[in-house]
């Protein structure tokens, strides 16, 4: 069976029969951990284990949010990395870094890293964004991008661009509700860059959910079929998967099956989904009913043959 669409997040951090039925009945393509889930490098060690033994014909992809600084799910094991706005532009340093974290999450049995922020700056106060972006200059942003995943893949770990179309100048977290990327896409232009020159060997793209006034289609980025248009017409061969349907910025738009299906028809490879597990069972037994959600599976799974181990 095609794994299903989704990357899904365990209710808890302990390896054992309850996670891996859940698995077994989900079938997911990855599998997302937070730091909640990091007790330990031998208890993070089993719990990647176990996520792998349970579809043992198609072990799920296992994937942190570490990007270092403010965002370095890491820490939680005592490790700690600086964060994009402290690199100063250097794509030397950045390529260097990001291969001693691929290293790091390598060892403990992760295979992907959902970075680098791919954003230009302003960093707004208040928008999430503050200390995770490279500069404003979208050549710099590129450049230290593509170190970032060329450390990465060094390390054995596949890389993410995040968050298309870009989320700098936003003025709320989209974590809380729907940022608003004002201006035509002549004055976004900048913000376009670094997935211009990146989209093409970035092994995945994470789409945000943002309100932007660059498209006709007033919906969410994440669930705006022209974004996923835009991005394949740019070259990109990776992954396209949607920011985390949970968050507050998708409040308007219903329930996780409304959500889910909605980004799927909108042309997504996967959703990150981070909700209980009963909750993501409730809504798969809706979704594997829809035309979409099959659909999206067949791509991610032709896409996921073009891409590095």
């Amino acid at each position: 069976m095609t794994p299903a669409p989704l990357f899904v997040t365990p209710d808890g951090w302990a390896p054992g029969r309850e996670l891996e039925g859940f698995l077994r009945e989900v079938r997911p393509y990855g599998v997302l951990l937070f730091a909640r889930h990091l007790k330990g490098p031998s208890q993070v060690r089993e719990l990647c284990a176990c996520v792998r033994e349970a579809l043992p014909e198609a072990p799920p992809r296992i994937a942190l949010d570490q990007e270092g600084g403010r965002v370095s799910r890491l820490s939680a094991l005592g490790a700690r990395y600086p964060g994009a706005s402290e690199m100063k532009g250097d794509a030397a340093r950045v390529e260097a870094l990001a291969f001693e974290m691929g290293e790091h999450l390598k060892d403990l049995g992760f295979t992907d890293d959902f970075a680098p922020v791919a954003d230009l700056g302003p960093a707004l106060p208040g928008t999430g964004l503050e200390g995770r972006v490279y500069g404003e200059e979208p050549g710099v942003v590129t450049e230290c991008c593509r170190a970032f995943l060329r450390g990465l893949e060094r390390a054995g770990v596949r890389g993410c661009l995040k968050h298309y179309p870009g989320l700098g100048g936003s003025r709320v977290d989209s974590h809380v509700e729907l940022p608003v990327l004002e201006g035509s896409a002549e004055a976004r232009r900048d913000h376009f860059e670094p997935y211009r020159r990146l989209a093409a060997t970035a092994p995945a793209v994470m789409v945000a959910h943002a309100a932007a006034e660059t498209y006709a289609d007033p919906s969410p980025t994440s669930l705006n079929r022209e974004v996923y248009e835009e991005l394949r017409a740019m070259g990109a061969r990776g992954i396209l998967l949607t920011d985390d349907l949970s968050m507050g910025a998708l409040d308007g738009v219903g329930p996780l099956p409304d959500r889910l299906h909605a980004c799927l028809e909108a042309g997504a490879d996967a959703a990150i989904v981070v909700y209980p597990q009963e909750d993501v069972l409730g809504a798969l037994a809706r979704a594997r009913r829809s035309p979409a959600f099959e659909e999206a599976a067949s791509r991610l799974a032709e896409v996921s043959k073009r891409l590095k181990p």
